[in-house]
């Protein structure tokens, strides 16, 4: 359902799963052109995704504040804070088919779908947040009102960071997990290019992991992944990302580094991570690492960035494992 709307459409930060979840847990709603959908001061519970058609914010001036299209969503501030009067009247400026989400829906949702409510609830809190600030200096005679939701909102985004913290990390290891890495990937991208900083990915494997589980025991590979994890926490700054995306596959984003220094840091790891203490250590079974690396290069997508660095882990693994293979920055 979700490809049945545009690509920069609020609807794709979910996944098509949670797209799903959240139509199903709605009514729909028609409204023909010229008909309110919401209007300004009456009290909310509820929020809309827009289906088909389109629709307008209206000041009580007259005044457009802002257009919609198939897959935004509206009433977001009522939805996390009941009973809160609309600040504007939304209008359907052609006929316009909506899904409607009352408090109930948002209840079934939570149950099946807890990750689109953190979606949906980072995104509206980081916005709402910043905008009811601003009005708070604007409409003085708002400011009590304003001032409470502000509060709810600041408790909602703690209550939120603390969960999505926890569903973005790997708990064996303590290292951020894939979710967290897909979610991230991009950020870092955009502020590469933004900064012409390097921006450097590494794709890493452990050598010889699965003698460890055969030979020694699950508890014995848990052991070794979380001493990994260690060496990661230890050895990279918080200002980069390491992440467990599989077994005993790891990735690796070094922001602010030239590429001798991205190398260097590789080394070090691949080193630190080769004298690693364990249990197969006294069956002579010696964990080591291949790494595969390379440097973004600005305009091109998140897709073409993995595969290179995928490429290259595909390299030294080819060349004998326990290496780092780089894929240079001038190179094809």
């Amino acid at each position: 359902m979700r490809a049945t709307f545009p690509e920069d459409s609020p609807l794709h930060a979910f996944s098509e799963a949670e797209v799903q979840a959240i139509f199903a847990a709605g009514a729909l709603r028609m409204c023909v052109a010229g008909e309110p959908i919401l209007s300004e001061g009456e009290a909310g519970d509820s929020m809309y995704f827009l289906i088909n058609g389109k629709a307008e914010a209206r000041l009580h001036t007259g005044t457009t504040v802002r257009s919609y299209g198939p897959g935004a969503y509206f009433g977001e501030l009522s939805f996390i804070n009941p009973g809160h009067k609309r600040s504007a009247t939304i209008v359907a400026v052609t006929d316009t088919w909506l899904q409607k989400l009352d408090q109930s829906s948002i209840e079934s949702l939570l149950a099946t779908h807890p990750n689109a409510i953190f979606t949906l609830l980072r995104r509206t809190c980081a916005f709402l947040v910043d905008a009811e600030r601003n009005l708070v200096g604007n409409l003085r005679r708002r400011n009590e009102e304003l001032t409470e939701t502000i509060k709810k909102l600041e408790f909602t985004r703690q209550r939120l960071s603390q969960e999505e913290e926890t569903a973005r990390t790997d708990a064996l290891t303590g290292l951020f997990n894939r979710r967290c890495f897909d979610a991230e990937l991009p950020v870092f991208m955009e502020r590469a290019a933004a900064i012409s900083s390097g921006l450097a990915l590494i794709a890493m494997d452990l050598d010889h992991f699965k003698p460890v589980n055969d030979t020694l025991g699950h508890a014995a590979g848990d052991f070794v992944l979380k001493e990994v994890g260690k060496i990661l926490r230890g050895q990279v700054r918080k200002t980069d990302l390491s992440c467990r995306v599989g077994g005993d596959e790891f990735i690796i984003l070094l922001a602010d580094l030239t590429e001798v220094a991205a190398q260097n840091r590789a080394e070090a790891l691949r080193a630190a991570i080769g004298v690693m203490p364990h249990p197969g250590n006294e069956q002579g079974i010696r964990i080591t690492t291949t790494m595969g690396g390379t440097l973004f290069r600005p305009g091109e997508t998140a897709a073409t960035f993995m595969h290179r660095a995928d490429e290259a882990l595909y390299a030294a693994k080819r060349a004998g494992r326990n290496r780092v293979h780089w894929t240079r920055i001038d190179e094809g």
